[in-house]
């Protein structure tokens, strides 16, 4: 994997790059890396989440997850294990992680808002594969995530 977002930036000025506000905090092992994108909006509970990770196979795929910041830990050390076994390259979190000890240890990229020790435990409904929002920022399944220490570019098309 040999980018920096900076330059993907400098070079793709006509594509119409968005990068994702620098409030997205890397908590997981993995600092650099690029993907497709899997998109899942959750409500509260990250049951939905946890399946996916726990029993599909993620290809080098990125999940990326809209929680509408909710105050709860969705991601922590156990689906980020799913994560890594599955081969998911990395997680984006438009909400909150825990067990941020343990998850900077996985080899997992993994995104959020913040950190929050507390767990929803209500299974509510989730979608799949819809345009999400955050903070302006449109997302769709398919697209293409570059991420390094500068920040998160979603591209509609492969950069690199």
């Amino acid at each position: 994997m040999n980018f920096q977002t900076a330059d993907l930036c400098d070079d793709n000025q006509n594509k119409k790059l968005q990068v994702l506000p620098a409030k997205f905090k890397n908590y997981g092992g993995l600092k650099k890396f690029s993907g497709q994108v899997v998109t899942v909006k959750l409500n509260k509970s990250n049951f939905t989440l946890l399946e996916i990770l726990r029993d599909e196979q993620g290809d080098g795929k990125i999940a990326v997850v809209d929680n509408s910041e909710q105050f709860w830990g969705v991601v922590g050390d156990r689906l980020l294990g799913y994560a890594k076994k599955n081969n998911w390259k990395a997680i984006i979190l438009n909400g909150y992680v825990r067990d941020t000890d343990e998850t900077c240890k996985i080899d997992v990229g993994l995104y959020a808002v913040g950190t929050c020790p507390l767990r929803n435990f209500e299974e509510t409904e989730a979608k799949r594969n819809i345009i999400l929002d955050f903070d302006g920022i449109i997302i769709r399944p398919g697209d293409y995530v570059y991420a390094d220490n500068d920040g998160i570019i979603i591209s509609k098309e492969k950069l690199s």
